[in-house]
């Protein structure tokens, strides 16, 4: 039975959305070719099965080849076209050892239909090891890459899939892809330490955004449902493809809708089916590959690299003859008729109209208009003088306009990070954060303190200028996605869980609008506040940042209007005392010393 634990695993991870009557591991195993096939079953086998090691599932994939080579032969056994679900779970439960070994016994103890379910909540309660890879120095990696390439990116891909278990397998293995490269590009170099430190905090840095970015989906999902992600697609593809019509995109993007629910949950059999579906219909439409150089790119690639592709692609050229600017006002008599009899299609095209005119805008700019429109719309178009109503009640909302402030905000943002620098900028970031919500931890601000530097540095240094808008605040408003899902906001204060229970598109201004805390009870200001010792003498950069973060953290809860001069003077004086006691041939009786006086004074400061 072993073999059918993997092949029909690999049924489950199936990219096949044909009957399940046909051979599907033979569908899966010429897709994929032999590397790929190998590859599903062992994200699949890591992420269902954490307490298997590696060497208990090479055996088993194996087999799994062997039997992906006899269901393409001419007379492949039965099993090859059984239910894929039923086929994997009574696969597991057949095995003692696999059910025994990672705890299983409760879902195979249940019936085929809450077995399924009890399978899908197995895994996503799994504990998630997030690290990409073993901190090993570049010689040791690029000896055991160079030694057997293919047994080295197993090793990665076993390891990140027990971490990630939620994470679709196409992901997984195009983030083990990206990871081969890395090591392809450095090995061969004579400074490999160099170029992998380099590369790879590059390559970290893209994985942390893919799965943030895939996480915040799933949050929206979540909390806002089907009609919100609708929305935030039909925004993302209608800039990406604007030659396609609205009719065309509304298909497209309610498949793409239909795959939220199965992908979030961990249903990877029905996840990859839909997404593979969707990706064949889409490549086989001649009519807007033919409109639509992008998308005509990516259905080049590999089956398993066609999705990311997409998700990736830059926006076409808009098509030829389109005006520069929507006017919603041009024929409201048209908008209401069909708002009044399908409310749901009239928003799609609003949206669909001002997304291909404007892929510089963020989808949030987009739907914070086009809510601003439904509202008008739902009061004005049940009267007589419809058109009138709606221009009156969108008189202060000019899509153009908001598209343009909002764009001007983010300049002004790089301008100020490329002033400041990046340690002083996540330091600002700090003090404004802290004002606003003092009750959060350090460690919950530090994190937010950072991610906000990391999107606005990222952002402003690959996107400047014209797309600044749409990365920086599709960016920024994940990290509040994550922030409010991670952390109980009633915990922080009143205005923090106002605002994450705010629409989707108006969370980030919310928070914006918030202003410092005056009701915070402040604790009092001690020597633990300035973290002041001769350990402080010897610490990297990194962790000076950290000191000098958690200095500003203390100071700001004491008295979250504190004004930017009294945050000068006292971290001046704090440097100033650092260095003198860092030079001093008794650091720890300056410090003891010096500290208290630095505490004093800046408490008295501080009562102005």
């Amino acid at each position: 039975m072993q073999w059918l634990s993997v092949c029909s695993l690999l049924v489950l991870l199936s990219v096949s959305a044909r009957s399940q009557a046909q051979n599907q591991i033979c569908t899966i195993f010429t897709e994929t070719k032999e590397d790929g096939f190998k590859a599903l079953a062992l994200v699949g086998l890591a992420q269902n099965l954490p307490d298997s090691t590696l060497g208990d599932m090479v055996p088993l994939i194996a087999e799994a080849l062997a039997m992906g080579v006899k269901c393409c032969s001419d007379t492949p056994p039965e099993d090859c076209n059984r239910d894929a679900a039923d086929l994997f779970q009574s696969a597991v439960c057949s095995s003692e050892t696999l059910v025994e070994k990672n705890n299983l016994k409760q879902c195979c103890e249940k019936t085929v239909a809450e077995r399924t379910h009890c399978f899908v909540d197995h895994k996503a309660k799994i504990p998630r090891e997030l690290s990409l890879t073993a901190e090993l120095p570049a010689a040791d990696q690029c000896e055991d890459f160079k030694k057997d390439h293919k047994a080295f990116v197993g090793r990665f891909i076993f390891k990140f899939s027990k971490g990630h278990t939620m994470l679709p397998p196409h992901v997984v293995l195009a983030i083990a892809k990206g990871y081969g490269e890395v090591l392809t590009t450095c090995c061969g170099e004579a400074e490999a330490q160099t170029c992998f430190d380099t590369k790879k905090a590059t390559f970290q840095h893209a994985v942390k955004e893919r799965v943030t970015e895939l996480k915040a989906l799933c949050i929206v999902h979540r909390k806002y449902g089907d009609r919100v992600v609708k929305a935030k697609k039909l925004v993302q593809y209608s800039q990406k493809i604007p030659q396609v019509s609205f009719q065309e995109m509304g298909g497209m993007v309610d498949k793409i809708v239909e795959t939220a629910a199965p992908c979030c949950s961990g249903e990877m059999v029905t996840c990859m089916k839909e997404r593979k579906a969707l990706m064949d219909e889409v490549c086989a439409n001649e009519s807007v590959l033919s409109r639509a150089a992008g998308l005509t790119a990516c259905c080049k690639e590999d089956a398993m690299d066609r999705g990311s592709c997409v998700e990736a692609m830059k926006p076409d050229p808009k098509p030829d003859g389109l005006s520069e600017h929507h006017d919603v006002h041009a024929d409201v008599a048209a908008v209401c008729q069909t708002f009044t009899k399908n409310p749901e299609v009239a928003m799609g095209m609003l949206i669909y109209e001002i997304s291909v005119r404007h892929p510089e805008s963020s989808q949030q700019v987009i739907l914070r208009f086009a809510k601003e429109a439904e509202q008008a719309f739902l009061q004005c178009c049940d009267m007589e003088d419809h058109a009138e109503c709606v221009k009156t009640a969108l008189a202060g909302s000019d899509v153009d306009k908001m598209i343009t402030d909002e764009t001007d905000y983010y300049k002004k943002m790089c301008a100020v990070e490329a002033e400041m620098g990046d340690d002083n900028f996540e330091k600002s970031m700090m003090v404004y954060y802290t004002r606003i919500m003092p009750q959060a931890s350090f460690d919950q601000l530090h994190m937010v303190s950072e991610t906000v530097h990391d999107v606005l540095h990222g952002c402003c240094k690959d996107e400047p200028g014209h797309f600044v808008l749409p990365c920086a605040e599709e960016k920024l408003t994940n990290a509040i996605d994550a922030t409010c899902n991670d952390y109980d906001p009633s915990s922080i204060n009143p205005r923090i869980a106002h605002c994450c229970n705010q629409s989707y598109s108006m969370r980030r201004s919310c928070i914006l609008a918030i202003q410092p805390d005056t009701e915070f009870t402040p604790p009092e200001l001690d020597a633990n506040n300035f973290h002041l010792c001769p350990e402080l003498c010897t610490k990297n950069s990194k962790e000076l940042l950290l000191a000098g973060k958690k200095l500003l953290y203390g100071l700001v809860r004491h008295k979250t209007t504190i004004t930017e001069e009294q945050l000068k003077t006292i971290s001046t004086n704090y440097y100033t005392l650092k260095e003198k006691c860092c030079a001093a041939e008794d650091k720890a009786a300056c410090f003891t010393e010096e500290a208290p006086k630095l505490v004093s004074e800046s408490a008295e400061l501080l009562k102005v």
